[in-house]
């Protein structure tokens, strides 16, 4: 499958010098599945954005030329997927993606998880998550706000590096792989704050002890002055396919409060597996 342009940044598109636009299989053979793998290479480039995307940005991200990009944009917009604004001729998601991503969360079983996380939030009076594993990252798929005024939501669609999480952690540590062959395929492990794990014998360390109590916290490792606890929503074999999550401000999650909130945040992991169907 054709991968957006690891160089390509959509926040700031400016800091990465455009790549030549020549799509690498010109004068190759056209089929049905290259046009199905650059259409969700397009797709795919707005996950790391929070804004509309030009056709050249668009371009550039993925790899194509700007004349087959905008073949590809005609056709997602006519399936409701993408949408352009009239104005400024930039592109956005459109809502058959979030058609299409409410019945996942129905087929899967998470769309039912809403309640348990509200009651989770309204136990520990924190903001809750339940997230999913994309390859690095956790995407968060479903969240509730805590009753404090100050406190820390993660939004819906939020992607979070695995090991500066303790969603991601519990998903590492309970992973159809063994430990170091998860460690070992993040790569290089960056340092969001000076809490970050950043080495790979301290990762693996930190996954084991999380196999040991069955919950992982994250003290300031992603977001300075934030803490959580996370706990696995695991299939009958043990293995996580998801995690649920328990964020805010560090002030008030201190570690003997996480310790406190791990049983809570354990339970409403069971609650939800049971909802949920192996995906």
């Amino acid at each position: 499958m054709r991968r957006v342009n690891p160089d390509f940044d959509a926040k700031n598109p400016t800091v990465s010098p455009p790549s030549e636009a020549t799509d690498a299989t010109v004068g190759a053979p056209r089929s049905g599945t290259q046009s199905v793998e650059r259409a969700i290479a397009v797709l795919e480039c707005f996950a790391s954005s929070d804004r509309p995307l030009g056709l050249s940005e668009i371009a550039r991200a993925v790899g194509l030329t700007p004349s087959t990009a905008h073949r590809l944009l005609r056709a997602l917009i006519a399936a409701g997927y993408v949408e352009q604004d009239p104005t400024t001729e930039q592109y956005r998601l459109g809502m058959g993606i979030a058609v299409l991503g409410q019945r996942a969360l129905e087929h899967s079983g998470y769309g039912l998880a809403r309640p348990v996380l509200e009651r989770l939030s309204a136990e520990t009076g924190e903001s809750a998550s339940l997230g999913i594993r994309r390859g690095t990252e956790v995407v968060v798929i479903e969240r509730t706000s805590g009753s404090a005024a100050l406190r820390f939501d993660h939004p819906t669609g939020a992607e979070i590096a695995m090991h500066a999480s303790a969603m991601g952690k519990v998903l590492l540590a309970f992973s159809t792989e063994a430990i170091e062959t998860e460690a070992d395929r993040l790569g290089r492990l960056e340092a969001f704050t000076d809490a970050t794990i950043t080495t790979t014998e301290a990762l693996i360390a930190e996954l084991v002890a999380v196999t040991s109590v069955g919950y992982a916290t994250n003290h300031e490792e992603r977001y300075a002055g934030v803490c959580g606890v996370a706990a696995p929503v695991r299939s009958s074999g043990g293995l996580a396919h998801a995690s649920v999550g328990v964020q805010g401000p560090s002030v008030r999650l201190t570690p003997d409060r996480l310790s406190e909130l791990a049983p809570l945040v354990v339970a409403a992991a069971k609650d939800v597996a049971a909802l949920a169907v192996r995906v």
